[in-house]
Order: structure tokens, then sequence, then C-alpha cells
């Protein structure tokens, strides 16, 4: 789909996209937010049998997905397991994070107010970079935030009506917790072709 140096240059620009949402989560949190270099990954759903990241695990996952429109368009995910979101929230509640148990495990309706305002700004930030990488205007929809359980067979199933994923793994390192987490940014055929031109464009002018 896209060679090495195209891959490389979108992986710097989306590093710039992470960092400015990681500085927002800082301010959330009110603690300093460390973030890994994000692998990058596009996906073609028809053909590919599997997702390679474990981030994106069986199990239980929270998920918060918001839509957004125009001519760049498509569907963005950020998702956690359950338990590391539920440590990001009480890191952003300035409560003590201690081991969760399978057994005790719960989120309850705050949390998800929570996870639902920290799906709102990192996903407004990075789609809104986008926008400004494509010098375009996007819409979003607020994001709907589930917990679910998606079992290895289901796992493919949970993303089938996206064709092509610009998969995007990374880790939230807080003082009090590292939590895991992957955006994923759904795309059309014509916007992830928006996205390759321009690329390419930039590559022209190096």
């Amino acid at each position: 789909m896209i060679n090495e140096l195209q891959k490389d240059l979108l992986k710097e620009y989306i590093n710039v996209f992470i960092g400015q949402a990681a500085n927002m989560l800082s301010e959330m949190a009110n603690q300093r937010v460390l973030l890994s270099v994000p692998e990058v990954e596009i996906v073609n759903m028809a053909e590919d049998e599997v997702l390679s990241s474990e981030l994106f695990s069986h199990g239980h996952i929270v998920s918060s997905s918001m839509k957004f429109g125009n001519d760049f368009s498509g569907r963005a995910m950020l998702i956690f397991p359950a338990k590391k979101a539920k440590l990001l929230v009480d890191a952003c509640m300035g409560m003590e994070s201690e081991k969760i148990q399978d057994e005790e495990f719960h989120l309850i309706d705050t949390d998800f107010d929570v996870l639902k305002e920290i799906s709102n700004v990192i996903l407004n930030s990075v789609i809104g970079e986008f926008s400004n990488l494509l010098d375009t205007t996007v819409e979003f929809s607020i994001p709907d935030v589930e917990l679910l359980f998606v079992s290895e067979n289901e796992q493919k199933m949970y993303l089938k009506h996206d064709i092509y994923m610009l998969m995007l793994y990374t880790s939230f390192q807080l003082a009090e917790a590292e939590v895991e987490g992957v955006v994923i940014v759904a795309l059309g055929m014509n916007s992830l072709n928006k996205l390759i031109d321009k690329i390419n464009e930039i590559l022209g002018e190096m």
C-alpha cells in the first residue's frame, strides 16, 4: 500500500500528532505523560486475517469511536484493554492506582464520563492534525464509549465494516501507570488516497 519512505514520513507526522494529544492528556492527568514513538501500519481488512498488534487483543476492551467527515472522512477509534483504561481514569481523577484483580474489576458511570473526555481530547487532536496536514476542514461527532468483550474469533469482525485501517500503536507512560492503547483511523479508498497523495507531494518538495 505504501513504501518505506512514505511510511517513515507519515510516522514522523503521526509522532507529532500523538505528541500533541499526550500534552493535552498530561494536563488532564496533572502529571507528565511520556509517549512511545508510535508504530504505524495500514491494514487492508479485506485481505488480512488478523491484526498484528497485541494491543488490540481479545478480552475486555474499552472502545471509543468517533465519526469524522467532509473531504477527509472515516471513523477514528481509541482502544484500550479495559484494565489499562481503568488505570488511566484513576490517574486523571488523581486517585492512587492499585493492582486490579479480574474478579473485582469494573467500570462505573463516572469512569465512562472521564474516558469520553479523554477520547474526545485524543481523537480530536489526532484527526484535527490530519485535517491541518491535508489543508481541509473536518467535522467531528461526539465519541461513543463502550466496554466490550471481544473473543479471538471476533477480533476481525469488530472492524469488518471498514476497508483500510491506519493503525497507530502507542503507549502512554504516566507517573503512576503505563497505559498501552491503539488509535485506529478507518478510511475509505478516497480519503486514504488523499493522505498518500499529500505524503508524496511533501516527499517531492524535500
